[in-house]
């Protein structure tokens, strides 16, 4: 499956573009990305209007990343709502979620993925819970 690269700007994803193309993925970096902070808090992602109720994307991870405190427990419950956004992709790749607190207002999600080719990906988004956005998105 080839995709469109997408990255994070600090407003919203936007595309990836390198010596003037637009870069492609093969991989399922995108839906993590989508899956976790695609269905906005308001609900109202633009693709929501294409999905049925069941398929809507309403991004449970950011929406408590908004509300948690970054302690132990809240570290919990952050993680617990990466898995529930990420569940529909358990068919396709196999999923390890650890989330940290890497310094002061910020959380690090890690989450790696293997896909049949057992090749594994992770994917880093630090959140800064100062300016309440992602900041960072790191494929590796």
């Amino acid at each position: 499956m080839i995709d469109l690269m997408i990255y994070e700007t600090g407003s919203g994803g936007d595309l990836e573009s390198k010596s003037g193309y637009i870069q492609t993925v093969d991989s399922l970096t995108n839906q993590v990305y989508l899956a976790l902070f695609g269905g906005n808090i308001e609900g109202d992602w633009w693709g929501n209007s294409l999905l049925n109720e069941e398929n809507k994307m309403f991004s449970s991870f950011e929406n408590e990343l908004r509300n948690v405190s970054l302690n132990s427990s809240g570290i919990a419950i952050l993680e617990n709502a990466a898995k529930k956004d990420l569940e529909y992709l358990k068919k396709y790749a196999d999923i390890k979620i650890s989330g940290s607190v890497p310094g002061l207002s910020k959380f690090k999600l890690e989450v790696e993925l293997t896909q049949p080719n057992d090749i594994p990906e992770k994917i880093i988004f630090v959140w800064d819970g100062t300016k309440n956005e992602l900041i960072e998105t790191i494929i590796i």
